[in-house]
């Protein structure tokens, strides 16, 4: 496909766009060089049959909003939100949305071509978590535009992404998690130890400051995570309103910690460079973690834990202790108890014990 000047022979100027359709050469003119530039993008694609039909919708190609024109304007419009998110916003509209949809006219853009687009990266191997975020981005964006009278209907809406498999949380047993703690370097156990009775997430976790821990009521106070973007790390809100709680941490647990700096937990290696800055993941899992899980196996673990695995844990117990799922909920900060029986419901046998004695009083009544 390509874009060629010509001239009538009246001498004024037009551009032919050029493609091949069912194996034959074929061309489209325009006056105008953007509109033709246009054109050949669209052919690009969504093919030139979609490509005429737009135009037949739109009159032609520019008139209205374009479905990137809308998108930029969206993100550029957006409020409350953190800036590593208006980032990976940004990057769907340079990366995915803009070369596979971008030029169509927002009014004229179909399910069909939302569907074809979603078809094409799981093709292309895109992982179905990704193609949701990418898909939930797009219809929040459509709606906004529905809300704005650009659209009449979110054309998204009901088009749903493909299933996945979500990877496996790992639940460690007590003895499983003594095999782990003790393959830990010894520096470092009091942060893996906390993360397992607090079930904070790693961002929280690592955002501590001493001030936020009553030693005597043995509480944490949690209201503070760290946030990556454009600029790298910064300290910000934790993920939901109810992320920022007070936390019951054991006494035991918190008088091993290091009150001593400005971070609760920081890098080892004093007078090192860095050595008292917060912990980050991305040092921390390969140069601690992952020897850690490889040590542990050696002793004995047959799991592969993560590092988030130490808030499924946490939750694991719990529940194993016959703690409410509502009580589980306020420790680990999540917004809504549908979260909680989501994530982890099935490990609450405590209902379905009770479905069993119940069946079971009916079938033998002399019990």
């Amino acid at each position: 496909m390509s874009v060629r000047y010509r001239t009538r022979n009246d001498g004024t100027p037009y551009w032919q766009v050029r493609f091949r359709e069912s194996g034959r050469e074929c061309s489209v003119s325009w006056d105008n060089p953007v509109e033709a530039d246009q054109y050949d993008r669209l052919v690009k694609q969504v093919g030139p049959t979609r490509a005429r039909e737009i135009c037949k919708i739109a009159a032609a190609p520019l008139r209205g909003t374009t479905v990137r024109t809308w998108l930029a304007r969206h993100n550029d419009g957006l409020a409350g939100i953190e800036a590593g998110t208006l980032a990976r916003y940004r990057a769907y509209l340079a990366n995915d949305l803009g070369p596979a949809l971008g030029d169509i006219p927002l009014h004229a853009l179909s399910r069909d071509d939302i569907a074809g687009w979603i078809n094409t990266m799981a093709k292309a191997g895109a992982s179905g978590k990704t193609i949701k975020n990418k898909r939930d981005y797009l219809s929040g964006a459509l709606k906004a535009a529905v809300k704005a009278g650009q659209l009449t209907s979110n054309p998204c809406e009901d088009i749903r992404a493909p299933r996945w498999d979500r990877a496996d949380k790992v639940f460690l047993e007590r003895d499983e998690f003594q095999i782990l703690l003790n393959a830990v370097r010894e520096y470092w156990r009091p942060l893996v130890e906390f993360l397992a009775a607090s079930g904070c997430r790693w961002s929280e976790a690592t955002a501590l400051k001493p001030a936020a821990v009553d030693r005597r009521a043995g509480v944490v106070q949690i209201t503070k995570a760290w946030k990556t973007g454009a600029g790298g790390y910064m300290l910000g809100v934790p993920k939901t309103r109810a992320s920022v709680r007070p936390v019951n941490v054991p006494t035991s647990v918190l008088d091993k910690l290091d009150y001593s700096g400005e971070w609760l937990f920081t890098n080892s290696g004093r007078g090192r460079r860095g050595a008292d800055g917060p912990v980050r993941i991305h040092s921390f899992n390969p140069n601690v973690w992952v020897p850690a899980v490889a040590r542990a196996r050696k002793d004995g673990l047959t799991k592969r834990p993560k590092v988030h695995d130490l808030r499924h844990t946490c939750a694991s117990w719990l529940i194993a202790a016959g703690r409410p799922l509502p009580a589980v909920q306020a420790h680990l900060g999540h917004e809504s108890i549908q979260t909680t029986v989501d994530v982890y419901g099935s490990l609450d046998r405590s209902s379905g014990r009770g479905n069993a004695d119940a069946i079971g009083n009916m079938l033998n009544p002399a019990n």
